[in-house]
């Protein structure tokens, strides 16, 4: 596992050691990592007005999580200035294979759906490359569970490592229904008014396995169905399906848990269907945008 200093140096460069000690932290070689709801709806704003509080110890908090947003090529990774804040950018295409892709295939990413008929009654209109979106999330290095949860709105709730966005349990006339799902790609995902976005497990990030899927507007990531910790489902989530343990990104001690999000580990619709997430924030959104 990094080391703060390396994971730092492989992250930003080298440079960003200079804001340990410009804003008092420390730039030593612990290995402390961070703390801690569709839509197709008509624009690509998430939700909230969260704000990003300043940490105690800048950058050092950061999780080692982020490496992997780095590393995926359709994701752009920033650290403000004072390290105590990160923005990830996506134009919101995946870097994945779908039946969404345009059928001529210059992506060299289409794949013929499982269903061709069903898939063809039931797809959303548009392909992948029909829209042009810009998604950014600014959240803290050390987000904190919120006094009370927040409702999800409709549209983008949260960035996966893909560059796509994750999107709820609804359209905009309610929840998502089985007609729609049928019009799904094998990632539980399809074409909104103007973006591709994910209701469903992404099975080409995380597939019943405790993989990282990506970040929700609150700052908490977000992993598949099993927990890391205990290598099958977790028995201990609450209502938003997150809890507090260690992760593959923390260290293996008590002091080491974080919280975090799991994809829904329930069947949705009695059916091999399972949800991102359906239930609420439980820190502070930031604005998707």
């Amino acid at each position: 596992m990094f080391t703060h200093k390396n994971f730092l140096a492989a992250l930003f460069g080298v440079a960003v050691l200079s804001v340990l000690s410009a804003c008092g932290g420390s730039s030593s070689d612990s290995n402390n990592s961070a703390t801690a709801t569709d839509s197709n709806s008509d624009n690509d704003t998430g939700t909230g007005t969260g704000t990003t509080a300043a940490c105690d110890t800048p950058a050092t908090e950061l999780s080692s999580a982020f490496l992997e947003f780095v590393a995926a090529p359709n994701v752009t990774v920033v650290l403000s200035e004072d390290g105590c804040s990160v923005s990830l950018e996506s134009a919101g295409k995946p870097d994945h294979t779908s039946s969404y892709w345009d059928a001529g295939n210059a992506s060299g990413l289409y794949v013929e759906p499982e269903d061709a008929s069903l898939f063809a009654a039931q797809r959303s209109p548009g392909d992948i490359e029909d829209y042009t979106n810009d998604f950014n999330l600014t959240v803290s290095v050390s987000p904190q569970l919120a006094s009370s949860s927040s409702a999800t709105p409709l549209g983008a709730i949260g960035i996966a490592l893909s560059g796509a966005p994750i999107f709820n349990d609804s359209e905009g006339n309610g929840d998502v229904s089985l007609g729609v799902i049928q019009g799904f790609d094998r990632n539980g995902a399809h074409t909104g008014p103007q973006t591709y976005h994910y209701h469903l497990e992404p099975k080409a990030i995380s597939h019943d396995d405790d993989a990282l899927v990506g970040i929700m507007a609150d700052g908490f990531f977000i992993f598949g169905r099993r927990c890391y910790a205990v290598g099958d489902y977790p028995t201990d989530l609450d209502e938003s399906n997150g809890h507090s343990t260690v992760t593959l990104y923390t260290g293996s001690g008590a002091e080491d848990a974080e919280y975090h999000y799991h994809v829904s580990t329930e069947q949705y619709l009695n059916g091999d269907y399972y949800l991102i997430f359906p239930g609420n924030f439980q820190g502070t959104p930031s604005d998707i945008n």
